[in-house]
């Protein structure tokens, strides 16, 4: 790899929480406490850190045990494949790509606000859009804002580090403010006795707000995206990633019971929360000092999400699957310099294009969908012979840096009419690893589905009151599902496994999967349009070229 091994622990804890703590705190609060949460926001935060911290578990073996590039896109490559790889990379680019654009027109939402919205009266007259799924004026000042990061980003990963360890710091004290005043200005009736009091949209609402609020703990997807360029990724990334979901979800459900607690569900601004929350109470001084923690958050948010797309670019480039000109490095800043511009001219037609609204409610589906496929991969290589830790030391001792995914194992364990990468390194019949047992994947993906029929069963339970039917349906479905999980754990994990390994195996990766699916359930229409187009063009693109020009293939 031609990629720079520069960052230590601190490096990739405060890059992570610079993703966390920006996008969620000062994007989708007012939205998801305003439009389903209310007060409730608080738990919505807990139940998105509980399945964010699950998913993190799985990417942390997989980070640990395979340092490369390209996140959740290459943990699939191994494990299940060059299609299904291709489906989470297409769909998390996408993700990180609609949130780098989202929290620049938040970010300029907040600096118009300072200045009395100006800049909308002028743009609104002057350059008027038809609004609706598209903005109702072109955001330009949102546009630069992606323009400089991207400027900073293709300067290097190490001057990127700097920069948001800073901004994050600043953010951090910000909060600790934005706390301590909340709770001063409280008042507890904002949570009992307004209209529709802790849950005013029920208690469904506040599951709807936890499937939106997953993507605020995204930046385990970050930390997971750079390992290539970790020290010690073995050691840093879990710690890292530990530290920083615990910091993020204290921060988050403090600043929104504040916020909640501060003004009444229905008068929070769905623009800048904060601020005008501060406004609403006649603290106008604290308005502009948490609008600069707002700004120094946001512009972290925006830094930390457009590291990662030209990654995964950069790691589908490398095996093929889009144009190969995506994996040119710079030899002086080491980044991927064509996709990080390419990314960038990305998310600035979109912010120009597409307004607020309809962005924020685009994102959490890919990473749900990502960190579901995380998740059953580590139970696949947990239990399936394969070669992985092996090439991985390879790998790791190369000293021109060789990729994991071209280091080729032993000649006396060539398999025949290979056709991707992950059926080159896992084998059942021609493993190294004799001493981890063979569990079929017929078994996995029916276990899997009996789950995720039980997670829709309970979904429809709320609907229809629960009928006896949909009990009978219910108790079949988790009576099956626990079989299955039971006739898993009658198998000999892999015990070559010398790096960070998830506990409680496979129920953690398990119970990852349901409460993805049971989130995923909760997302909006909208969402689930945009998967279906996006794929649509990413299927196109995958059987017009990747397939054709694969190397795994070739």
């Amino acid at each position: 790899t031609d990629l720079n091994r520069c960052l230590g622990l601190s490096d990739l804890t405060f890059l992570s929480i610079g993703g966390m703590i920006g996008s969620g705190l000062y994007v989708l609060t007012g939205t998801v406490a305003h439009n389903f949460a209310g007060g409730s926001i608080v738990l919505s935060y807990l139940f998105a850190a509980i399945a964010s911290a699950l998913s993190a578990f799985c990417y942390a073996e997989f980070a640990a045990r395979i340092p490369v590039t390209g996140s959740a896109y290459q943990f699939t490559y191994l494990s299940v494949g060059e299609f299904w790889a291709f489906v989470i990379g297409w769909n998390v680019l996408l993700e990180h790509a609609v949130s780098v654009s989202a929290v620049a027109k938040s970010l300029s939402g907040y600096f118009d606000s300072l200045i009395g919205f100006k800049m909308k009266e002028y743009l609104v007259v002057h350059t008027p859009m038809p609004g609706g799924i598209l903005a109702s004026y072109p955001d330009f000042f949102a546009a630069g804002i992606v323009i400089i990061v991207t400027i900073i980003v293709a300067t290097g990963v190490k001057f990127t580090s700097r920069f948001t360890t800073i901004l994050a710091a600043v953010n951090l004290a910000i909060l600790v403010l934005i706390f301590s005043t909340g709770m001063y200005l409280a008042n507890i009736n904002n949570w009992t006795t307004v209209r529709g009091g802790f849950f005013p949209h029920g208690f469904a609402g506040t599951i709807s707000g936890a499937s939106t609020l997953v993507f605020s703990y995204v930046g385990y997807e970050i930390v997971a995206s750079v390992t290539e360029e970790a020290k010690n990724p073995n050691r840093d990334v879990p710690l890292a990633l530990l530290i920083s979901i615990c910091v993020a979800a204290l921060a988050y459900v403090g600043a929104s019971a504040a916020l909640t607690l501060m003004v009444p569900w229905y008068d929070i601004v769905i623009s800048a929360p904060f601020p005008a929350a501060y406004a609403q109470r006649g603290w106008n001084w604290a308005k502009y000092v948490v609008s600069i923690g707002a700004l120094a958050a946001m512009s972290t948010s925006i830094v930390t999400a457009l590291v990662v797309v030209p990654r995964y670019v950069y790691a589908m480039a490398s095996d093929g699957l889009i144009m190969p000109w995506f994996n040119t490095v710079n030899k002086t800043t080491g980044t991927p310099v064509i996709a990080t511009v390419t990314t960038g001219i990305f998310c600035i037609v979109m912010a120009l294009v597409f307004s607020l609204h309809s962005l924020v409610e685009f994102i959490s589906i890919g990473q749900l969908l990502a960190c579901s496929f995380v998740s059953f991969c580590v139970i696949k290589l947990r239990y399936e012979p394969n070669d992985v830790s092996q090439l991985a030391e390879e790998a790791a001792t190369h000293d021109n840096g060789t990729e994991l995914q071209k280091v080729r194992p032993p000649s006396d364990t060539t398999i025949p009419n290979s056709t991707s990468m992950a059926d080159s390194v896992v084998s059942p019949t021609d493993s190294l690893n004799d001493h981890c047992g063979i569990i079929k994947d017929s078994i996995m993906t029916s276990a899997t589905i009996l789950f995720s029929l039980t997670c829709n069963v309970i979904w429809k339970c709320g609907i229809y009151n629960a009928f006896t039917w949909f009990i009978l349906l219910l108790v079949v479905f988790i009576f099956l599902s626990l079989f299955f999980l039971f006739f898993i754990c009658m198998f000999t994990q892999d015990q070559t496994i010398k790096t960070y390994k998830v506990p409680f195996v496979p129920i953690i990766p398990f119970a990852s999967i349901m409460v993805n699916i049971i989130l995923m359930l909760k997302l909006q229409k909208l969402t689930w349009l945009r998967l279906a187009i996006w794929m649509a063009i990413g299927l196109i693109i995958y059987f017009g070229y990747g397939y054709r020009h694969s190397k795994s293939r070739k």
